[in-house]
């Protein structure tokens, strides 16, 4: 996915960061956000103001879920890894107790 580097002054920064934690997003799905809904109001001008609002409390609701999507995945990747972890360790207990005990 192509990047981008943005420089803030510290004011905006500050003020991203307190709306990101008010929706629980991380700020970079806060940006594109608002990006998404400037373009949106540049090429749809004839579009009434109560559809704007309503498609706006939709999209922060995406953006939310989204955020929350990849929190979950992240989660479920760590608890995989674990997993896999738990599973080696027993393998490898197992192995101990075969081998110890042909050793008797």
């Amino acid at each position: 996915m192509p990047t981008i580097h943005l420089s803030l002054p510290e004011w905006m920064y500050d003020e991203l960061k307190q709306k990101a934690d008010e929706l629980g997003i991380q700020m970079t799905d806060l940006v594109k956000l608002f990006i998404k809904k400037g373009l949106e109001g540049d090429f749809e001008k004839e579009e009434n103001s109560e559809e704007k609002e309503e498609n706006s409390k939709y999209d922060e609701s995406i953006a939310f879920l989204e955020a929350k999507v990849a929190q979950i995945d992240s989660l479920l990747i760590e608890v995989l890894k674990k997993l896999q972890m738990l599973e080696e360790e027993k393998d490898e207990e197992e192995e101990v107790e075969v081998v110890d005990s042909n050793q008797s």
